[in-house]
């Protein structure tokens, strides 16, 4: 007896509503389609990165050293070096710095400064969010109580200095990190030099064998006005150091009482004395200074004079009202203000006036002395007073007359004078004896300060690192997804669409 198979009834089972074999044939088409998709992506990203591959070994990234400075010295974080001079770490490329890079690392002669320059860079090292605080600002209709503080002015402490090799491609690695490392040192020697306090201890730019004895004092009072003057601004500044257990201050202390006791000394024994090397030039000079100055006095006068009339016939009290049809308005000059300006002005150029007439009598009593030491003839300063004075607009007149001296009075001032000038140049050498000994002494306790100041441990140069050129890092992750990702997202969508037709196919057949 045989039995029959029940007949396949093909409709019902290839409706997706009804039975189970509909469903396992979506299954199993979504899950062919998921895994074609999966394959055509990793393809994608197999293609993506062997092109990223390719491109990076065409065009590999430069070999470099790379080092770190950190400042902490005093006014670091303000972009101020400790002389108060604004820094700026650009100047690391200077012919200076990286000739005695080159020196320190033995590469002198190798390789010149114009080629490193291109090759080295410098970099501040900024907090992260940098940007935003910089560039915050607050509206002024903001009346919150919580107010957040805007970085306007930021100078980094911290900087990398990096060396590539784009200057020579066969450096070694030693040659490239002792190269990096002796630049940064010389650097900082040269950072301590330029940025800290100096002094010009050199005492060689006057020769006062070459000027006369009032020149010669004229030169040393101000060579140590100026160190003197240098040394109280650094007391002030910084009372507490000590150098071998003085001060600033006494630096200052010391070079005033020489100014004090010994310069002035010598200044009024010259001028009574009337010792010089060449009476007969000093005399001309005294005469021409009167004459200079009675020139200028005169212009002075003239012009006071004028003023004196402007002020006697100025209305002091001036009112202006300006009339309208509708209205009358009363405008008050500045009047008042602009005569108590006149008035001032006048008092001015009357202090001037004196000044002027207390020098040249001083440089008349120059002349007397001189006169009564040696014996030449005295120049003739003529001088006519009104009798009226300044208030009735007169005033003091000055001519000089300058006579020459003989050879036979010339002479004879020498022997006068002869006597005395070995004692005085005998005291001008023994001033510049002892001030330039305090000077040594200032420029050794201001070389020390400078120390302190910049040193290797608020100016810090960290160990060169060499870096060479890898497949795998942050460069090749970031040109990867930006080769790959174009060419994952084409198959991706490449994907959609055929599934989306397949769906429709397949709906269709149903």
């Amino acid at each position: 007896m045989k039995i029959k198979k029940p007949q396949r009834n093909d409709k019902s089972t290839q409706s997706p509503k009804t039975g189970k074999s509909g469903k396992k044939s979506d299954w199993l088409l979504t899950t062919n389609w998921l895994r074609t998709t999966v394959l055509v992506l990793a393809a994608c990203c197999i293609v993506g990165l062997l092109l990223t591959a390719i491109l990076a070994s065409r065009e590999p990234g430069p070999t470099y050293a790379t080092a770190k400075l950190e400042l902490t010295f005093d006014g670091a974080a303000k972009g101020v070096a400790p002389n108060g001079v604004a820094f700026d770490l650009r100047d690391m490329d200077c012919d200076e710095v990286l000739t005695a890079g080159l020196k320190a690392a033995s590469l002198e002669g190798v390789y010149t400064p114009e080629q490193l320059r291109p090759s080295l860079t410098v970099r501040g090292v900024y907090p992260s969010g940098m940007a935003e605080q910089v560039m915050y600002y607050e509206s002024l209709l903001d009346f919150s109580s919580s107010r957040e503080l805007s970085v306007g002015n930021y100078h980094p402490t911290t900087f990398n200095v990096t060396l590539n090799n784009d200057f020579d491609k066969s450096i070694s690695r030693s040659q490239l990190t002792a190269l990096l490392k002796g630049i940064t040192e010389a650097y900082r020697d040269y950072f301590a030099r330029t940025y800290a306090y100096g002094m010009d201890t050199d005492s060689s730019i006057f020769n006062l064998e070459d000027y006369d004895y009032p020149q010669q004092l004229d030169i040393i009072e101000n060579r140590l006005s100026k160190f003197s003057d240098y040394a109280r601004e650094l007391y002030r500044k910084d009372p507490t150091f000590l150098f071998q257990g003085a001060s600033f201050n006494d630096i200052y202390v010391r070079l005033s009482g020489l100014l004090d006791s010994s310069d002035t000394k010598l200044q009024a024994n010259l001028i009574i004395k009337g010792l010089t090397k060449d009476p007969d030039r000093l005399l001309t000079q005294y005469a021409y200074q009167i004459i200079d100055l009675g020139i200028r006095r005169e212009k002075q006068y003239q012009e006071l004079v004028k003023l004196d009339k402007l002020i006697n016939s100025y209305e002091k009290h001036e009112t202006i009202y300006l009339t309208t049809s509708e209205s009358l308005t009363k405008i008050d000059g500045n009047s008042s203000a602009t005569y108590d300006a006149l008035v001032n002005k006048r008092k001015s150029l009357a202090d001037s006036i004196t000044d002027l007439d207390s020098r040249i009598t001083n440089y008349n009593l120059r002349i007397d002395d001189l006169v009564n030491s040696t014996g030449l003839p005295r120049p003739e300063v003529l001088k006519t007073t009104s009798k009226g004075g300044l208030e009735n607009g007169e005033g003091n007149k000055t001519t000089v007359i300058v006579k020459k001296a003989t050879a036979a009075e010339i002479a004879e001032a020498e022997r006068r004078l002869n006597a005395q000038r070995e004692a005085l140049e005998e005291s001008i050498r023994t001033i510049v004896t002892d001030g330039e000994a305090v000077i040594s002494e200032f420029g050794a306790m201001l070389e020390s300060y400078n120390a302190q100041l910049v040193n290797e441990a608020n100016f810090a140069v960290g160990t060169p690192r060499y870096v060479t050129p890898t497949l795998i890092n942050s460069s090749f992750i970031s040109r990867a997804i930006q080769t790959a990702g174009p060419i994952v997202a084409l198959g991706f969508m490449v994907c959609m669409v055929l599934i989306i037709i397949s769906r429709k196919k397949e709906e269709k057949r149903i």
